[in-house]
């Protein structure tokens, strides 16, 4: 591809209309502009600056298994803007997104990214925002509204913000976060990389001088590009960008490999810049996900890289990590990550800020700072087991809102009862070891829960649903990571139930659930482990579970207009769970 792109006349003159700046549009300068200084990032003062932030995923890029809806066969926002536009037309899909964006991210969602101890957040931009695949080098009449508000927004906490176009036109890679899956049109179309280059120009243009943005983020993971043609573009963005902004910081995206194929970006005269990388460490592919992993990748996998990013003589941009799952280590291995990376002086932005889900609530670890509420009667603990032998787990790494504290209904004494439920994916089966079940009463340390250490079965009452579930109350060959003697063994082939007792509480007062288990050797599928704390007691026959969350009640096939419009509108207003295990490492000490 040559380097000095043929674009039309008429459209390179698109580049040259007012930036905010420009048009007296900018605000934040209060807030210092942004460079890279050999491997480090500075401010306009010369001194180092630690960005410690997250991923506002699912806003501008939707990603279908972020949401709470019911999205059957709606793989991504492709598909999804499909669908709209058939039931309804172009105006009303139209309508219903921009109601999405204007409520799924606002002030709050800032103010609270700013209590977790971040003041950075990357961007992810799904190119159709911009312009359209039927009218292709024309900027939309309401392009920049939602990047001008997230700015605008980012600015009133002081914290900057990272552009990052995730979804190119024709899509870099074949996966649905950049906007339509199995498409992957970008490499070896000439016009799809003419727009894309296009699309940065316009976008350095208007956001010049804007002390807000930290950075350009060029391509989210372009991970099936061939290097050299991956390198020619990244180059060709990186000219027209320097065109119109001579400033901002511009950051290449490496592969799962390195970035090392570009070459030296002294000797290639880049300036200002930096790499990209994601690490994931236990996901896709990348070991199990399991402390050990995580031990592994912080104890060498950091120093290798390290090396690297001293050699390219540029900084790095850890531009999505999450450890996610409470076996792995969850929020406080993600904690130790953090500093780990800031501690090297890179830039780090976790994957994501916010998650839902139909059940609503934290489970075993989280994908997201905060998440809709778990429904009515939902589990306060929940753990999927992977079915992976010697996986062990403790409630209160997986409890649903954050943690496995929770005030008691009503006032005056009540009874609640605690049931411990075990199943398995479609005919699998289970085969969990659970001990040291508790709840105590916070304020006076009493322990309520009879014979949680088991050894018998004194206290317990047993429950079936599917199958017939065998409790054994004294095991004692796998005794779950923290336990002590005797356990309760749940097993069984297609089955779903298990164990409970009524327990007296007083309303009002906060207690807290403690207790763990094991993956003894369940198969082929996922079994979970689940904790209810219900005011009723469960019945025989009958499945033990909780109302959905909010958002369950929507359904992208089949709900109106209206009932989607009138949902959208509510997500400003959405009760959060906060991921409060997160949010005190991230704020410890600083």
């Amino acid at each position: 591809m040559n380097h000095h792109c043929c674009v039309p006349a008429i459209v390179l003159a698109l580049c040259w209309l007012p930036s905010p700046a420009q048009a007296g549009l900018r605000g934040g300068e209060r807030m210092p502009m942004l460079s890279t200084r050999g491997s480090d990032w500075v401010d306009d003062r010369g001194k180092t600056v630690v960005l410690r932030g997250c991923n506002l995923g699912n806003w501008l890029v939707q990603e279908m298994w972020m949401h709470a809806m019911g999205t059957e066969g709606i793989p991504d926002q492709y598909t999804l803007e499909q669908v709209l536009t058939r039931r309804f037309g172009r105006a009303t899909k139209d309508r219903l997104m921009d109601t999405y964006r204007a409520n799924y991210i606002t002030a709050r969602d800032f103010q609270t990214i700013k209590s977790f101890g971040m003041n950075v957040v990357r961007l992810p931009i799904l190119y159709t925002l911009l312009e359209d695949d039927d009218r292709p080098f024309q900027l939309k009449p309401d392009a920049w509204v939602h990047i001008d508000r997230a700015l605008a927004l980012a600015e009133k906490e002081d914290i900057h913000v990272i552009l990052d176009l995730h979804g190119a036109p024709g899509g870099q890679n074949p996966w649905q976060h950049c906007g339509r899956e199995n498409q992957e049109a970008l490499w070896g179309n000439q016009q799809n990389k003419r727009r894309t280059v296009w699309l940065w120009r316009q976008m350095a243009a208007r956001y010049r001088g804007r002390h807000v943005v930290a950075a350009y983020d060029l391509l989210n993971e372009p991970y099936t590009a061939p290097k050299a043609e991956l390198k020619e573009l990244m180059l060709d963005i990186y000219r027209a960008i320097r065109e119109v902004d001579p400033d901002h910081i511009i950051i290449f995206p490496g592969l799962p490999d390195g970035f090392e194929f570009y070459g030296k970006p002294a000797e290639l005269g880049l300036t200002n810049m930096a790499f990209t990388a994601h690490f994931y460490p236990g996901l896709f592919g990348w070991g199990e996900p399991t402390r050990e992993v995580h031990e592994e990748w912080l104890a060498r996998g950091i120093g290798e890289w390290r090396e690297r990013v001293k050699a390219a003589g540029v900084p790095l941009l850890v531009g999505e990590m999450n450890v996610v799952l409470g076996s792995a280590g969850g929020a406080e291995m993600t904690g130790r990550s953090f500093d780990a990376y800031t501690s090297v002086g890179w830039a780090v932005t976790m994957w994501a800020y916010k998650t839902f889900s139909r059940e609503g609530g934290f489970g075993d670890g989280s994908w997201g700072m905060v998440t809709n509420l778990p429904g009515e009667g939902a589990p306060v603990a929940k753990v999927a087991t992977g079915a992976r032998k010697g996986r062990d787990c403790a409630f209160a790494q997986v409890g649903v809102r954050g943690d496995t504290r929770f005030q008691a209904p009503g006032v005056g004494p009540v009874t609640v009862y605690l049931v411990i439920k075990a199943g398995a994916d479609g005919d699998g089966r289970v085969d969990v070891t659970i001990d040291q079940v508790s709840l105590t009463d916070t304020s006076t340390g009493e322990e309520l829960v009879a014979n949680g250490g088991y050894g018998s079965a004194a206290g317990w009452s047993e429950w079936h649903h599917a199958g017939k579930l065998s409790a054994d109350y004294a095991c004692t060959d796998n005794t779950p990571a923290g336990g002590s003697g005797p356990a309760l063994r749940l097993t069984g082939g297609s089955v779903n139930g298990g164990v409970y007792q009524a327990l007296s509480l007083v309303g009002g007062r906060t207690y807290t659930l403690n207790g763990v288990c094991r993956d003894v050797n369940s198969s082929p599928y996922s079994a979970w482990v689940e904790v209810f704390l219900r005011t009723d007691p469960p019945v025989e026959g009958r499945d033990c579970v909780g109302k959905p969350g909010a958002g369950s009640e929507i359904d992208l096939n089949t709900s109106t207009a209206e009932e989607i419009e009138r949902y959208f509108r509510s997500l400003s207003g959405t009760e959060y769970v906060v991921y409060e295990q997160l949010r005190r490492p991230l704020t410890a000490g600083h």
